[in-house]
């Protein structure tokens, strides 16, 4: 559904400008001193003094094609279009075999988002003597029609890989210990990923999403350290140019070694803004409720509230980019501990840099650093206790890109869990090769 639109005009334009000027040279050009000035100005690209000049002249040449086509192309270029549209309307009244201009025609009912009028425009140039290269774009612009004429955008998404990791009792955050002999083992993945996207109709700045992920994690010898996940998020989105706002509700389910570990389900409220091409911030708020079984015989329930700020600064090839993001977690747990009430406080401050560089074309390397710091606070009626962790995690990832559709990568992570509480201190690695198809 989403296309690059203002490319596809450029190449459409530059692409069939050549083949044009025998259509528009055929009229009688006014050769004053007004019109060459106006020209100049076009060709400059100064179209805010270019277009008074060509107004004046098309209320004196009302019928003359070639100063009603800059006159249009002008408009154009200050969005202008009901301008660009009438003087367009008028060089095809007297001239109807002018492709160029029909073509110019559906591009500025394009952008006016007359879609239906606009389609049966360019399916007119198509049946016209053009170009190849131009009949390519054109049909770009239809296919570009024709989604946003569905009533429903279905992304889909599957990832396999293969991976071996030297600690795999450290998976789960909620479940890691100090291993005295760290398992190594090696593992399967799975990861499906579907993306439904439902436009309002009425209002095309409203649009309905739900995302469903499926992830399986199996180990070859470990098997109670097999991991299941699904997770299922909806919501309403509103955006424009500037700004996406997604609010929607979430739910996930865990089953760790065979056995369901807990289930989570909350609202979250997503704030995306767009400071200019290469800049975004996003915001994040999340509030989630966890319910834990079958953990030591214990049960937990817990309260979360998480904020969130990520900064995006993508480069000159859109590829390249460095994100950092920031985010602080809270979240209250009960839970019964020998026949007492227990009440467990976690906060977590997270701190994390990626940076991704595009090279030779089809190849992406990523790397990146997170930094997390967990302050616990166990309460019971008789015996509090603290306990801090300090988590860090180093990740370097390979990519390379088949065609549009898949893409392979080759990922590193290495992690060191410090602590004042030996029960809990760990490191691990771990090496993964994944397989990305969209469909």
């Amino acid at each position: 559904m989403k296309r690059t639109l203002p490319l596809l005009c450029t190449c459409i334009f530059g692409m069939n400008f050549a083949y044009a000027q025998a259509d528009l040279s055929q009229n009688t050009v006014t050769k004053s001193q007004e019109y060459n000035e106006a020209y100049l100005l076009f060709t400059q690209k100064n179209y805010q003094k270019a277009l008074p000049l060509f107004d004046t002249l098309v209320n004196k040449y009302p019928q003359n094609e070639k100063i009603n086509f800059y006159y249009a192309r002008t408009a154009f270029e200050l969005k202008n279009y009901e301008f660009a549209f009438t003087a367009y309307d008028r060089i095809l009244i007297s001239n109807p075999t002018n492709h160029r201009v029909r073509l110019e025609l559906a591009r500025t009912l394009f952008m006016m988002k007359s879609y239906k009028q606009a389609k049966k425009e360019f399916e007119a140039v198509l049946i016209s003597p053009i170009p190849p290269a131009v009949r390519a774009n054109v049909k770009k612009f239809i296919a570009a029609i024709e989604d946003k004429e569905k009533t429903y955008v279905l992304n889909k998404v599957a990832i396999f890989g293969f991976g071996w990791d030297d600690n795999v009792d450290n998976n789960i955050d909620d479940v890691s210990s100090n291993s005295p002999t760290p398992k190594h083992d090696t593992n399967f993945k799975a990861i499906l990923v579907g993306n439904l996207i439902v436009p309002n109709k009425k209002d095309n700045t409203l649009t309905w999403e739900t995302t469903a992920i499926g992830y399986m994690q199996e180990q070859s010898r470990y098997k109670d350290s097999n991991i299941q996940l699904a997770s299922f998020t909806t919501g309403v989105a509103r955006s424009n140019k500037k700004i996406k706002n997604l609010m929607s509700l979430t739910y996930d389910h865990i089953w760790y070694g065979g056995s369901q570990l807990l289930y989570i389900y909350g609202v979250s409220d997503k704030l995306q803004y767009k400071i200019n091409k290469q800049n975004t911030l996003q915001f994040d708020m999340k509030f989630k409720k966890k319910k834990f079984s079958d953990v030591d015989d214990q049960i937990k329930n817990s309260h979360t509230a998480e904020l969130a700020l990520q900064y995006t600064k993508s480069f000159e090839n859109k590829k390249d980019k460095i994100i950092l993001t920031t985010s602080h977690i809270t979240e209250k747990r009960d839970m019964e501990q020998d026949n007492l009430n227990a009440n467990i406080s976690k906060d977590t401050t997270k701190y994390k840099i990626s940076f991704n560089k595009n090279f030779l074309k089809d190849y992406d390397f990523t790397i990146g650093y997170q930094t997390e710091i967990y302050h616990y606070k166990e309460k019971l009626s008789f015996a509090p206790e603290l306990r801090k962790d300090h988590k860090k995690t180093f990740t370097s990832k390979l990519s390379y890109t088949l065609d549009k559709k898949q893409m392979i990568a080759l990922e590193y992570i290495n992690v060191n869990n410090k602590t004042n509480d030996e029960n809990y201190l760990y490191k691990k690695q771990s090496v993964n090769l994944n397989y990305t198809i969209l469909f």
